[in-house]
Order: structure tokens, then sequence, then C-alpha cells
């Protein structure tokens, strides 16, 4: 009798977490939330690099020639396109349209950061020869088809990207360095 009784007990925890897991799932029905909805959103896992070639796939889509985004070491830059191109009406439903798959604007000290390299490029660009290089905005430098047309575009470039590396290499803390 104590046998059984023993059985019965180490079983039956058995059985009920056994009914428990091939029970049916109400999908969230009776479960306590804070009143509000929760919709799923693909984009928000998703890299800013992600983001922003889906963003220029869209754009090509509706008509306007943007080409992918721009990996500059740590630096993603949305893709460009010639405004001449485009009429103003394309240029305007499209943006409407992919709006959804721009990424948010970058805050923060590292936003602070890459935007103050880039102010920094920009000037290094127009002291080196090209004299219309345009400083950045938020949405990332456009760099028009006559700048890069530049004679001395290739030169400065590659000159102020080495300056630019090495000035983000020491603004960064060291692999040892606490904050």
């Amino acid at each position: 009798m104590r046998k059984r009784f023993v059985v019965v007990v180490c079983l039956l925890p058995l059985l009920l977490v056994t009914a428990a897991a091939c029970a049916e799932s109400t999908d969230g029905e009776g479960v306590a939330s804070a009143g509000g909805t929760a919709a799923p959103n693909a984009t928000r896992s998703l890299s800013r690099l992600d983001l922003l070639t889906r963003f220029a796939q869209c754009m090509r889509e509706h008509g306007v020639p943007m080409t992918d985004p721009e990996v500059d070491g740590d630096i993603v830059r949305q893709g460009r396109y010639d405004k001449n191109a485009v009429s103003a009406d394309t240029e305007v439903e499209a943006e409407e349209a992919c709006k959804r798959l721009r990424p948010p604007q970058e805050t923060g000290p590292e936003a602070d950061l890459k935007n103050e390299l880039s102010r920094q490029f920009a000037r290094c660009m127009r002291e080196h020869g090209v004299e219309n290089y345009p400083d950045p905005n938020p949405g990332g430098t456009r760099i028009g088809e006559d700048i890069g047309k530049d004679p001395q575009f290739d030169d400065a470039k590659a000159l102020c990207t080495a300056q630019r590396d090495a000035a983000q290499a020491s603004m960064r803390p060291s692999a040892g360095a606490t904050r």
C-alpha cells in the first residue's frame, strides 16, 4: 500500500506537467497587461545599415535612383542620388512611401562624435581643394555629381579619411579604460 502511495505521489506531478504542456494556448487571453496593445515591429531589431539598405531599395522602387548606403569604418551614410534626375513630385512621393524604413536620427554622445567628425571631414576636404564640399546634414552628406569629379577629390578624400580615422581613434576610450 505504501509503495502504491509513493508511486501515485511521484507520478501525479509528472502527469500534471505533461497535461499542461499539451494544453491549447490561449494566445495571451486573460494575461494581465498595462492596458496597451503591443504590435510587433520587425524594424526595431534591424541595424542602421539594414534599414538604410531597405530604404534605398524602396526609394528605387518608387522612381528615385538612390545608391545603397555607404559604410566608412563605423559610419553608415544614407545612399545618394542626383536630385536633378528626379522630379520633385516623384521625390516627395517616394520619401512618403519609404519613411517607415528610414532609421531614427541618432542621438547621444556617439552621434555627437560622428557629427563632429563629419564636420571636420568636410572642412578638411574644402581646405584641400574641394571647395564646394558641403557640410553634413542630419541625413548624411549628399555629394553632387560635380564634387566627385573635382580633380583634388580623391587625394583630399584619402588625406581627410586618414585624419578622421586618427581623430576617431584618439577620442575613443582604450580597452582598459573605465567610464
